[in-house]
């Protein structure tokens, strides 16, 4: 077992455990589609600048990419442009605003017990693609996993399990609805990140999730300039810059730096070094520091629905993990 590579991975589940309890202080003074698009336009600039200082070294490609020499030269074909563009909209702008509005009206603790569904969704859509096969173990895992999800979002459950008293349903639906969102993403993401090289890939996906953020944006302003929907009192920060406290700075900063380009990195620099099952088994482990920073920070109740949904979850992704695992071993390639 590579130590570097799994030290990559908990920490990134530790950074996105905590990015639901960061995000509570940013978007009380700010709009939650200016924080994805300030994320965004983060991530485009640092993945751009590694690109540009790592273009054709070993840290920009897979282990299955092409010759940089051979890219430059035929260019990036107009379909794998396409391919790209589907990719962030699916991994970046529908996922990420999702979540974000979500957020307000939801709790912290909640979206990370809905985060390890991510897994599940991604077998089901991979079946459904034609890109893994279905077994009687899968179908275990997914309904263990549906069985969680449901408890948590139940609307006819007495969880009230928001801060305050303000969680809403629809913010938890919302929630999942951003899961499955990532979730289709991974299920198509394959060949471009071999053809291009991680980094370049990693740019493209942030350049093209940058340009449909702001695309939402203008339209999301122009209708609320008609009166067509509730105009919020501002689409960037609710008060002055002079005005905002230390806690939204610290969480942006977070944001940014921990949850965006550490996280985003450090994940793909260590899938390619370890088993896939292993990225599945570490997911779990967000749920688990989510709920206890989301407890020690926010003060969010825990209740028993929440407990008992998450145990399904958690149990359906281990599941999971254990088939790939068992996938994975020598002696069971050879009797395929």
């Amino acid at each position: 077992m590579q130590t570097p590579a799994v030290l990559a991975l908990l920490l990134v589940q530790l950074l996105f455990g905590a990015l639901p309890v960061a995000s509570k202080f940013v978007l009380a003074h700010a709009h939650p589609l200016f924080v994805v698009t300030l994320r965004s336009l983060f991530a485009t600039v640092f993945f751009v600048l590694l690109s540009a200082l790592f273009s054709g070294s070993k840290y920009s490609a897979g282990h299955d990419a092409q010759p940089e020499s051979q890219i430059t030269k035929s260019g990036i074909p107009f379909s794998v442009h396409m391919r790209i563009l589907v990719l962030a909209f699916f991994g970046i702008t529908f996922n990420q605003m999702a979540l974000f509005i979500a957020l307000p009206s939801s709790s912290a603790a909640v979206t990370s017990i809905i985060s390890p569904s991510i897994a599940l969704f991604t077998l089901v859509f991979s079946v459904l693609l034609g890109r893994e096969s279905f077994r009687l173990i899968s179908f275990f895992s997914i309904l263990l996993g549906g069985a969680g999800v449901f408890m948590v979002v139940n609307p006819y459950s007495q969880t009230a399990h928001s801060m305050a008293g303000s969680g809403e349903h629809w913010a938890d639906l919302l929630n999942v609805l951003s899961a499955a969102s990532y979730a289709f993403y991974l299920a198509l993401v394959s060949k471009p990140p071999a053809r291009l090289g991680t980094l370049r890939f990693s740019a493209w996906f942030f350049v093209y999730g940058l340009f449909m953020n702001l695309m939402v944006m203008a339209v999301y302003a122009k209708i609320s300039e008609f009166g067509w929907i509730a105009s919020p009192v501002s689409l960037t920060l609710s008060r002055p810059v002079a005005d905002l406290p230390l806690s939204f700075w610290n969480g942006l900063l977070f944001l940014l730096l921990g949850a965006t380009a550490m996280t985003y990195f450090l994940n793909m620099w260590a899938i390619q070094r370890v088993k896939p099952s292993l990225v599945g088994g570490f997911v779990c482990l967000q749920t688990i520091f989510g709920l206890f920073l989301s407890g020690k920070i926010l003060n969010e109740p825990l209740t028993r629905n929440m407990i008992h949904g998450s145990a399904l979850i958690l149990c359906g992704v281990l599941l999971l993990a254990f088939q790939h695992y068992r996938d994975s071993k020598p002696e069971a390639q050879v009797r395929l």
